[in-house]
């Protein structure tokens, strides 16, 4: 698996993807994690799965990018704002703190 350092406010969601793909989709493994574009970008080897179950993969790891959007990567706190200029999502007490995500 090819993984950049997770931001540390995202382990907790990270580990719970990991959670859920090991119970639901048990043949399928993680190729690609990182963080690098300011939110989860996810890549698995699913060419065991039918087209279903393919769809379903994709909609549950659509929900973990899409909640990494409102993650803060330094606290982990659900109040996360994309922060363009910088490719982060932190909130406001952490920006303020100039978090290095």
């Amino acid at each position: 698996m090819i993984e950049s350092p997770m931001p540390p406010g995202w382990r907790a969601l990270v580990a719970e993807m990991h959670i859920a793909i090991q119970r639901n989709f048990p043949t399928v493994r993680v190729t690609e994690l990182s963080s690098a574009r300011g939110w989860l970008h996810v890549r698995v080897a699913d060419r065991s799965l039918d087209h279903d179950s393919r769809n379903r993969l994709d909609r549950m790891l659509q929900k973990f990018v899409s909640q990494s959007l409102s993650t803060c990567m330094c606290c982990g706190s659900d109040h996360g704002r994309d922060r363009v200029h910088r490719n982060r999502v932190t909130c406001d007490e952490c920006e303020e703190k100039c978090c290095d995500a």
